[in-house]
C-alpha cells in the first residue's frame, strides 16, 4: 500500500488514484508546495505542457521551482503533454521556452520527467513512491524544511543560471532585490533606451544603477524568462 499526499486541485489524479484503493491510500489537501508529497524528501509538482508555459508568461514558474527546493531535498516537476500542440501560438520563442526548462533542472537542479498523459503520470508517482516508502522505508510527510545552504547562499545560487551571471553578480543582485522572484521582476521591468538612430544604449528602471548589468545583459535574460527581445 502506497501513502500519498495530493491537492485537492488535482482532479484528474484524483480520478484516476480513487480507481487504485487496494494499491494508494491518498489524503486529499490544499497543498502550498507541490502537487504530490510521496515521503518527507520527495514533493512532485505536476504540469501539462500548457501549464508549463503559461507559468513562464505569468512569472509563477520559478518561483514554485524555488519553494520547492526551500522544502524538499529531492523536488520533481513531471512535464505531461509537452509536445507541439501545446508549443505552438504560445506567443513564445522555442528557445525561451526550452531556456526556462533547462534553467529549471540544470541550475535550479529540479528532476525533470516527462510522461505523455496523466495515466502515465500516475505510473511513474507510483514507482517514486514505491522506491521512496518500500524500498528505502521512508514515511510520507509534508513538511518545510531548508537544506545546508542558507537562504541567501541558495537564492544565489539559483540566480548564477541566468545568462551572464557569476557569484559576484549573483551575490549583488541578492543584496539588491532580496530574492530571485523580485530579481526576475527586476529584469522583466528594466527597459533597454535607444540612440535616435535606434541602436541600443543603456537601460532604464530597477537595473540601471547597479554596475555590470547593462542593455546586452537585460536583452538576453528577458528572453531567457518571459520570451522578449525588445
Amino acid at each position: 500500500m502506497l501513502d500519498l499526499i495530493v491537492d485537492h486541485r488535482e482532479s484528474k489524479l484524483l480520478k484516476l488514484i480513487e480507481e487504485k484503493p487496494d494499491t494508494i491510500a491518498c489524503e486529499i489537501k490544499a497543498l502550498d508546495v507541490g502537487d504530490v508529497i510521496v515521503s518527507e524528501d520527495v514533493a512532485i509538482e505536476r504540469k501539462t505542457g500548457s501549464d508549463f508555459i503559461a507559468s513562464i508568461i505569468d512569472g509563477r514558474l520559478f518561483e514554485q521551482m524555488l519553494r520547492l527546493l526551500d522544502t524538499y531535498p529531492n523536488p520533481i516537476l513531471i512535464l505531461e503533454s509537452f509536445d507541439y500542440l501545446a508549443l505552438e501560438n504560445t506567443g513564445m520563442s522555442l528557445s525561451s521556452i526550452y531556456g526556462a526548462l533547462a534553467y529549471v533542472s540544470y541550475k535550479l537542479g529540479v528532476s525533470v520527467i516527462p510522461t505523455v498523459t496523466t495515466d502515465d503520470t500516475l505510473t511513474v508517482i507510483e514507482r517514486i513512491a514505491y522506491r521512496e516508502q518500500i524500498e528505502d522505508i521512508k514515511p510520507t510527510l509534508a513538511r518545510r524544511a531548508p537544506k545546508g545552504m542558507t537562504i541567501e547562499e541558495r537564492r544565489a545560487y539559483a540566480l548564477e543560471g541566468l545568462i551572464d551571471t557569476g557569484p559576484k553578480k549573483a551575490q549583488a543582485l541578492i543584496e539588491r532585490f532580496k530574492t530571485p522572484l523580485k530579481v526576475f521582476e527586476a529584469i522583466k521591468d528594466t527597459e533597454i533606451t535607444y540612440t535616435k538612430t535606434g541602436n541600443p544604449k543603456g537601460v532604464e528602471g530597477p537595473l540601471q544603477d547597479l554596475s555590470g548589468f547593462g542593455w546586452k545583459y537585460v536583452k538576453k535574460n528577458k528572453e531567457l524568462l518571459v520570451g522578449e527581445t525588445d
